[in-house]
């Protein structure tokens, strides 16, 4: 039979290893929390870099007094975790004639890409409309606020004209350069030398470049 002294004992030690246990798991549970809602949704998500879909489309309006109108719809989705800061946006669309032609004979090795159109041509884009703006996270004086959180989307519209008979094919091209940073980066507006808009950035690793050419395009015949 134990003593009284020896049996309190035991009771004590056995009481303090409960507590040393139910503060470990208290501990171990705080750590768990800490990571699953601080790190995973927190810390871990804003190490990420933005994604960004984009669609665009193209329609025709109407025809009247010679010129053809065109309705162009574009669409940025922030996909991502983390928000997605444009320090500008340029659309670009270009007319094309396009003309029929001899089919010529197929190349032995054609190499790695073919887009081989054999009874039609395509002639030299030209610029038709051009519109765009600078962020005020690409030049502060400017108005302009273009950040996507995650899950949000921008979208615009325009509307402008072609002479009816001039073009057979319209193409459009998006330049539109975002961060995940929100702190200013210079940016600019340059006309390119076949007449379409681009913005003009000092490229660096904390920079995501959007640039389609062509995003989509649109029969006008």
């Amino acid at each position: 039979m134990l003593s009284p002294r020896r049996e309190s004992g035991e009771r004590d030690l056995i009481s303090a290893i409960r507590d040393i246990v139910e503060i470990v798991a208290i501990i171990a549970a705080g750590c768990w929390a800490f990571y699953v809602f601080a790190y995973e949704n927190r810390i871990k998500p804003s190490f990420a870099e933005p994604e960004v879909n984009v669609t665009a489309s193209m329609r025709l309006l109407s025809v009247h007094n010679g010129l053809i109108g065109i309705g162009i719809h574009t669409q940025f989705h922030n996909v991502g975790t983390v928000p997605a800061h444009f320090l500008a946006y340029a659309v670009s669309v270009y007319g094309q004639r396009v003309t029929p032609q001899v089919p010529s004979a197929h190349k032995t090795n054609p190499g790695l890409k073919i887009d081989d159109a054999m009874f039609s041509r395509i002639d030299k884009p030209t610029a038709v409309y051009t519109w765009g703006y600078i962020t005020k996270q690409g030049n502060p004086a400017s108005t302009q606020e273009s950040g996507l959180d995650p899950g949000s989307s921008l979208e615009n519209d325009q509307i402008f004209y072609v002479p009816q008979g001039r073009f057979d094919l319209l193409t459009m091209a998006i330049d539109a350069p975002y961060t995940k940073y929100d702190d200013t980066m210079p940016a600019s507006l340059v006309y390119q030398p076949d007449g379409g808009l681009k913005v003009n950035i000092a490229i660096s690793d904390r920079m995501d470049q959007f640039n389609i050419r062509p995003v989509t395009s649109l029969d006008i015949r």
